[in-house]
């Protein structure tokens, strides 16, 4: 059986039409009934019902699907891993990081570890932080980076540093009268967007409604999401200084200032555990050095 069979026919499934499916692989739409023709000969069976115009994997097809994607995902890790080893690379780091650490304070670790270490190479899942320690937990990579801690016996977890909650709103929110508005009116004229931080939202929330009762929130639970719906004038938020030092320094958004309680901090874990590579070890001493 050849590859681009198999290829031919995972786009087909895809795509339920042959006429779609070598549109999007670039070939004759009679390559691809040749192709599954040759399938179907070859495994002795039918894999598709036609409907009309339409095709539909039955049972044995819908089956079948499950193999191939895994041969075809086998056969390209496999081309992938002799391309990176002729490129000179000897080692590979898995890091499963939090959306937030992802893109700030990551690119910089990299950049300074393979300018040290320019024979290692990353593969990197951005996930939830929930995520982060289950990935550490299944070994399914060498770090994680989480803004969640981890008590696990198996896991060392090391904190990195703390990030400074802040309130910011739209840009030019406190002039919009041409005098400074007050805290308590941009919260009762302004949306506040919650719950895009793994961890402090709760008590936050309660403190803030025991100065301000009718606060009125809205969840948004994506941090990039949150910062782009208060450029837009959408409402305010509490959110990690480094996630929104770009938007401040860039005038699109505005700091303000916070009267009533002091605020909290995030803070970002390094998950391992509790055995890891000579290379892995040397990364986490250049970031927790780096973070010092």
């Amino acid at each position: 059986m050849e590859l681009n069979w198999l290829n031919t026919f995972i786009t087909a499934a895809e795509e339920g039409n042959f006429r779609r499916a070598a549109e999007r692989l670039h070939i004759a739409q009679s390559t691809v009934t040749l192709h599954i023709q040759n399938i179907e000969t070859y495994l002795e069976t039918q894999l598709f019902d036609r409907v009309g115009r339409t095709v539909q994997l039955n049972s044995t097809g819908l089956g079948f699907l499950h193999y191939a994607r895994e041969i075809m995902n086998h056969y390209n890790e496999s081309i992938e891993y002799v391309a990176r080893r002729l490129q000179g690379y000897q080692e590979t780091i898995h890091i499963s990081v939090s959306t937030l650490v992802a893109t700030t304070r990551l690119p910089a670790w990299i950049r300074k570890f393979q300018a040290l270490s320019p024979e290692t190479e990353f593969s990197i899942e951005v996930t939830g932080s929930k995520e982060v320690l289950e990935s550490v937990m299944n070994l399914s990579c060498d770090i994680g980076i989480s803004r969640i801690p981890s008590e696990h016996e198996q896991i060392q977890c090391r904190k990195l540093y703390d990030d400074p909650i802040v309130l910011v709103g739209p840009r030019g929110i406190r002039q919009t009268n041409t005098v400074d508005t007050t805290i308590s009116y941009i919260f009762k004229k302004y949306l506040l967007f919650t719950y895009n931080h793994p961890l402090y939202w709760d008590n936050l929330l309660f403190q803030l409604r025991q100065f301000i009762s009718n606060v009125r929130t809205l969840r948004v639970n994506k941090v990039h999401v949150s910062i782009e719906w208060i450029k837009e004038g959408m409402g305010v938020s509490f959110l990690p200084l480094s996630t929104v030092e770009s938007a401040i320094d860039q005038g699109e958004i505005d700091l303000l200032p916070f009267p009533y309680f002091p605020l909290p901090c995030a803070h970002t874990y390094l998950l391992t555990q509790k055995n890891t590579t000579r290379a892995v070890d040397d990364l986490i001493h250049l970031v927790t050095e780096h973070e010092k």
